[in-house]
């Protein structure tokens, strides 16, 4: 059995659409965990039709975030490998079938590829990210959707750290990369594009720029030796979406601070310089 697990906010109409993705999957051993975050809209009644599915179960809880939802019904799966699929996005036909058929016995990640859907129309396929730990390349893909997990090694890294605002699916991904080391088991990649991310004009932590530059600034404190030591241009990288979001929330002297330590980690990237001037001036 495989376990999705969809938390959800007030989005009483997009969660149908993720929910009937699920219903039309060729494979059927499934089961889904909808975690209502304390939805203050019409969530918990549109989606009491859905629970004749015995597939399908619903749990509401007070408000706490997504991480936490997260863990809340990884707490109650059954399946062997969990995934977790937004409440906005959809899973196409083939998703599951396609995943169960690479995972071996020594799988402990498998990860698939997605596709980003905006609204007019027009779709990106997005693919592996390259990652540089242990002297080793890896290609692999964190989001919710792409990433499965043996639920024995979900639970031997703690889950989702639910302190963090943002950053939690490559907080996750960094314990289990080390974790999969420890133990000698695989990470599969199907390079495949099997669900789509659906981006609308509704809430969503990309354009939240209070909760990713405080998601990043936290992510940075907790792994930045860990980082620092396998691929400095990755500190680089998350010192400049941390300035990019303090740009956004008009913060110009902690976008100029963050972009500076940007370029001291990876001082040949020379799109850096031109934000900078951007982030002084405009």
């Amino acid at each position: 059995m495989i376990t999705i697990i969809t938390p959800t906010f007030n989005r009483e109409v997009l969660v149908q659409s993720t929910i009937r993705s699920i219903q039309q999957q060729t494979y059927t051993d499934w089961e889904l965990i909808i975690v209502d975050d304390g939805s203050t809209d019409n969530t918990e009644h549109v989606l009491k039709s859905y629970l004749t599915d015995s597939r399908i179960r619903y749990i509401r809880k007070s408000n706490s975030g997504q991480a936490d939802s997260l863990n809340t019904g990884a707490a109650q799966a059954k399946g062997e490998f969990i995934t977790f699929l937004d409440s906005d996005d959809e899973a196409y036909p083939n998703w599951l079938q396609t995943v169960a058929a690479g995972i071996k016995e020594d799988t402990g990640i498998l990860c698939v590829g997605a596709i980003r859907k905006f609204p007019d129309g027009s779709r990106v396929q997005e693919g592996m990210n390259v990652f540089h730990f242990f002297g080793q390349t890896f290609f692999l893909k964190f989001t919710c959707g792409s990433l499965f997990i043996r639920r024995s090694l979900f639970e031997v890294v703690r889950g989702y750290d639910a302190s963090l605002k943002s950053n939690i699916q490559t907080d996750l991904g960094y314990r289990l990369l080390v974790h999969l080391r420890e133990s000698k088991m695989n990470a599969v990649v199907i390079n495949e594009y099997l669900v789509q991310i659906n981006i609308h004009q509704g809430e969503r932590i990309r354009t939240n720029w209070k909760r990713r530059r405080e998601g990043g600034i936290q992510f940075i404190e907790k792994h930045y030796g860990f980082i620092y030591e396998h691929d400095k241009k990755e500190i680089a990288n998350i010192y400049s979406v941390i300035a990019h979001s303090s740009y956004k929330l008009r913060q110009r002297q902690e976008s100029v601070k963050y972009l500076f330590k940007a370029i001291r980690h990876n001082p040949v990237r020379w799109i850096n310089y031109m934000r900078m001037v951007k982030y002084a001036l405009l």
